[in-house]
């Protein structure tokens, strides 16, 4: 029983993720660094902002910007 509400709190937490934008992610990737520190937690929410991130970058580079 414990594994299977688990499971749903985790894709619920990843859906949450998927919805979050650069700054929504790296407030609550702090905030959770510094409370509960829950090392997947903040291995999927940087996962998530690397790839947000490096897509801003590569958009504003297409589009004339510089590093």
């Amino acid at each position: 029983m414990s594994d299977i509400k688990e499971l749903n709190e985790w894709e619920k937490f990843c859906g949450s993720v998927m919805k979050m934008n650069e700054g929504e992610l790296k407030s609550q990737i702090n905030f959770e660094c510094s409370t509960t520190r829950r090392k997947s937690y903040i291995n999927r929410m940087h996962q998530r902002y690397a790839k947000l991130m490096t897509k801003r970058v590569g958009d504003e580079l297409l589009n004339g910007g510089l590093l």
